[in-house]
C-alpha cells in the first residue's frame, strides 16, 4: 500500500456517502451546461431548481458529518475570505434598492461557495481526481463535437430548441455564425474549454492518470483547436495562451529551474510569434483582432477619454467608471448593473441596446459592490492563489503539484477573459471552476485534517467544531432562503411561458384557450408572490398580462377595470425595482390611459431620458405629449427619435405636429376642429403605428 493509500484510508470524506453526495453536485454544472440553451432567454426555469438542489446536497452532506461525527471538515485556502465576501453582498441586499435580484445573486454565489467547501473535502484522493476529470473531459469532448456539427449543419437550434437569439448565428452584428454548442454565447463555451485546457496538458505527464485519461486529454488538445477557431472568441484565444504558457511555466520550475529560465523566454516569444502568424494567416483571427487594434491605436493618439471608437467594450468601461464614481465605496448592491447602468450610458449610442454587463468581471464587482467590495474579493483570490503556488512547489507528490498548476492556469487564463467578459456570471461556469480549484487543494485540506487527528493544531480543533455548527446554521437559514425565492422565479418564469404561448394564439376560436393560459398565468404569478413578496417581475408579469386585454377590450368600463389591475401590478413592482426604466415606461402608459397625465408624462420622460438610444421610448413620450396637446414639446421628442431611427410614423407625426404649430401662429387652427382631424389621421397615417 503506497503513501496516497494509506492517507486515503484515515481520510473519513472518502467514505462512500461523503464521495457520493461530491459526484451528485458534480452533476448541477453538466446539467446547467447541457440545457443552457435549451432555457431560453429567462434562465430561471433551469437555474431556480438546480440552486435549491445544491443546497440540499450540502445540506445533506453536513447533516450526513455531524449524524456520523466521524467526518473531519476543514475550511480550504481562502473560503473564510469567500465567506466574508458573500456576507458583504449579503448586507448589500438588505440596503440596496433591487433587494430581489441581490438576493437570487448572493445565493448563487454562496451555492458556489459551499460546492467548493463540499468537493475540497471530499474529493482529496487522486483516485477521485480520475474520475472527475476524466467525466468532465468526456463531457466537453461531447459538447465540442455537438457543436462542430450543430455550427455547420443546423446553427439556429440547440438540441431540439431554437435559440432565442440570431446575434452570434449571422445574425445581429454577428456576420459569420460562431460555435457556441449547447451555451448561447461562444465565449461563455470557450472560457469552459479555456479551464479545461491546463488540466489537459498536466494529464499527459502523469503516469498515474492512467494510459486511457491522458489518450482523452491529448484528444481534447486536438479538438479544441478547431472548436477554439470556429467560436471565434478573441478572449477565449488570449486567455487559452495564458492558461496554457502559465501551465507549462510552472510544469517547467517543478522540474528545473533552467528549463524554467528556458521557458521563461520561450513560451512569450512562440505566443508572439503564434499571434502574428494568426494575424497574416488567419481572416477570421485578423477580422476579429481588427478593431482592438484600431482601438489601441486609437487610444495612442487621442487618449482613452477622447477615443473616437463606436466599439461597445471600451465606451462601456468609460460609463462604467462614471456609475462606480456615483457610489465607490459600496456600490449600487449584487445584480443591480442591468437596470442601473443605462442613466449613465452616454458614450456607446447603440439603439434599442441594453447594456446588461460592462463585459469586463472588475467594472461589474465595483460597480455591484464598490471598491470594498472588490478588494474583498481581490483579496480572497490572490491569497488562494498563493496558498495553491507555494503548495504546488513544495509537496512531494509530483501528481497534486501538477494538478495544483493546471489551476493556476486555469485562474490566469480566467483573470485574463475576464478583462474582455463576464463568463464567471454563468453559474455553470462558476461552479466548474470551483470544482477545478477544489481538485487542486483537496490534498491541502486532507493533511490538514490528518495534522488535526494526529494532535496538531489544537486551536483550530477546538474552534471546528463550532464552525461546523455555525456553518450549518447558516446552510439552514440559505436552503430556506434559495426554496423560497429560486421557487418564486420559478413559478414566474414558467407564468412568463404560458403568456408567451397565450400571445402566439390569434383568433376568435383560440380565444378560449388564450383566456385559460392567461388566468392560469396570473395565479402563477400571485402563487410566486406567496413565496416572496419582493418578486417585482411577478407583479410586472400581471401587469404584461392585463395590457393586451385592455387594449383589444371594447367595454370603457372594462378597459378602465383592467387598466387599474395594470397599474396597481406596475406600481408594486416599481417600488421593488425603482431603476427599470421599462416599468416606468409601462406605468406612464397606464396612468396616462386612466386620465393622470401630469404623473404619466413624468414617468415617460424619466424612462425616454433613461433609455436615452431607445427610439420607442421617444416615440410614445411624443405621442402622448401629442394627446395632451403639448404639440412643441412632442415635436421636439420626436425631432430626437428621428435621429435614433428614421421611421414612416415619425416622419408622419413630425409633419402633423409642424403643421398645427404653424397654424396657430397664422392663428387659422381650431381646437375642436383639430380634435376630429386627429382621430382622421390617426385612420389615414397610422400615426400610432411605430
Amino acid at each position: 500500500m503506497n503513501d496516497d493509500e494509506q492517507q486515503q484510508s484515515l481520510d473519513t470524506g472518502r467514505s462512500i456517502l461523503n464521495v457520493g453526495f461530491a459526484y451528485v453536485l458534480a452533476l448541477v454544472p453538466l446539467i446547467c451546461t447541457l440545457l443552457y440553451g435549451v432555457a431560453g432567454r429567462d434562465k430561471y426555469s433551469l437555474l431556480s431548481p438546480l440552486v435549491i438542489a445544491s443546497y440540499m446536497v450540502l445540506l445533506g452532506w453536513m447533516l450526513m458529518s455531524f449524524v456520523r461525527r466521524k467526518a473531519e471538515m476543514v475550511a480550504p485556502p481562502a473560503f473564510n475570505l469567500f465567506l466574508l465576501f458573500i456576507a458583504f453582498g449579503a448586507g448589500l441586499s438588505l440596503v440596496c434598492e433591487i433587494g430581489f435580484d441581490a438576493k437570487i445573486r448572493v445565493l448563487m454565489i454562496g451555492a458556489c461557495a459551499g460546492a467548493y467547501f463540499l468537493w475540497a473535502n471530499t474529493l482529496a484522493s487522486f483516485r477521485s481526481v480520475r474520475l472527475i476529470l476524466g467525466g468532465l473531459l468526456l463531457f466537453t469532448v461531447l459538447l465540442c463535437m455537438y457543436g462542430l456539427i450543430n455550427r455547420f449543419k443546423n446553427p439556429e437550434m440547440v438540441l431540439w430548441a431554437e435559440r432565442w437569439t440570431d446575434q452570434y448565428i449571422g445574425g445581429g452584428w454577428a456576420s459569420h455564425p460562431r460555435l457556441a454548442s449547447t451555451y448561447i454565447c461562444p465565449n461563455h463555451f470557450a472560457h469552459l474549454l479555456q479551464m479545461v485546457l491546463p488540466f489537459c496538458l498536466v494529464l499527459l505527464f502523469i503516469p498515474r492518470a492512467g494510459w486511457i485519461l491522458r489518450i482523452l486529454a491529448g484528444y481534447c488538445i486536438i479538438l479544441f483547436i478547431p472548436t477554439m477557431y470556429y467560436k471565434e472568441s478573441r478572449a477565449g484565444i488570449l486567455g487559452a495562451l495564458v492558461a496554457v504558457g502559465l501551465t507549462a511555466l510552472l510544469l517547467s520550475l517543478r522540474k528545473s529551474k533552467k528549463l524554467f529560465v528556458l521557458l521563461l523566454v520561450l513560451v512569450p516569444l512562440f505566443s508572439m510569434i503564434f499571434l502574428l502568424g494568426a494575424w497574416k494567416q488567419s481572416e477570421m483571427f485578423r477580422r476579429r483582432m481588427e478593431p482592438v487594434v484600431e482601438f489601441v491605436k486609437d487610444v495612442r493618439e487621442n487618449g482613452i477619454e477622447n477615443t473616437k471608437t463606436s466599439d461597445f467594450r471600451p465606451l462601456t468601461w468609460l460609463d462604467s467608471l462614471e456609475m462606480i464614481k456615483e457610489r465607490p465605496l459600496t456600490g449600487f448592491g449584487p445584480a443591480s448593473y442591468t437596470y442601473v447602468f443605462e442613466k449613465f450610458r452616454h458614450r456607446f449610442k447603440g439603439v434599442r441596446f441594453i447594456s446588461e454587463h460592462p463585459h469586463n468581471e472588475y467594472l461589474e464587482v465595483a460597480a455591484e459592490y464598490g471598491w470594498i467590495g472588490l478588494g474583498l474579493f481581490g483579496i480572497m483570490w490572490c491569497y488562494g492563489l498563493i496558498r495553491i503556488l507555494i503548495f504546488s512547489l513544495k509537496t512531494k507528490h509530483q501528481h497534486q503539484a501538477f494538478i495544483a498548476m493546471a489551476f493556476l492556469g486555469t485562474a490566469a487564463g480566467t483573470m485574463l477573459h475576464s478583462f474582455f467578459d463576464f463568463q464567471m456570471h454563468q453559474f455553470q461556469n462558476a461552479l466548474i471552476f470551483c470544482l477545478l480549484a477544489a481538485l487542486a487543494v483537496g490534498p491541502m485540506c486532507r493533511a490538514r485534517r490528518d495534522k488535526i487527528a494526529q494532535g496538531g493544531g489544537s486551536l483550530l480543533k477546538k474552534l471546528r467544531p463550532g464552525f461546523g455548527y455555525v456553518l450549518g446554521a447558516v446552510l439552514v437559514f440559505a436552503l430556506f432562503l434559495s426554496v423560497r425565492t429560486f421557487s418564486s422565479e420559478f413559478l414566474r418564469a414558467t407564468a412568463d411561458k404560458l403568456v408567451k404561448k397565450a400571445e402566439t394564439e390569434i383568433g376568435p376560436e383560440m380565444l378560449v384557450g388564450k383566456r385559460k393560459k392567461e388566468e392560469r398565468a396570473v395565479d402563477l404569478y400571485n402563487r410566486a408572490l406567496k413565496f416572496d413578496s419582493s418578486n417585482w417581475r411577478a407583479y410586472n408579469g400581471i401587469a404584461k398580462v392585463y395590457y393586451p386585454q385592455r387594449y383589444f377590450s371594447l367595454e370603457p368600463d372594462k378597459k378602465k377595470e383592467l387598466a387599474e389591475k395594470e397599474r396597481a401590478a406596475l406600481e408594486k413592482a416599481v417600488v421593488l425595482n425603482p431603476y427599470d426604466a421599462e416599468l416606468c415606461l409601462h406605468l406612464g402608459q397606464t396612468r396616462f390611459f386612466l386620465g393622470d397625465q401630469e404623473g404619466g408624462l413624468k414617468l415617460l420622460e424619466q424612462s425616454a431620458n433613461t433609455f436615452r438610444y431607445n427610439d420607442i421610448c421617444r416615440w410614445t413620450l411624443g405621442v402622448a405629449q401629442r394627446k395632451a396637446g403639448l404639440f412643441q414639446e412632442a415635436l421636439d421628442t420626436f425631432r430626437v427619435a428621428k435621429t435614433l431611427r428614421n421611421t414612416e410614423s415619425i416622419r408622419t407625426n413630425i409633419k402633423w405636429l409642424e403643421e398645427q404649430l404653424q397654424e396657430q401662429a397664422d392663428g387659422t387652427w381650431e381646437k375642436e376642429a383639430k380634435r376630429v382631424n386627429i382621430s382622421d389621421l390617426m385612420k389615414e397615417h397610422g400615426l400610432f403605428e411605430e
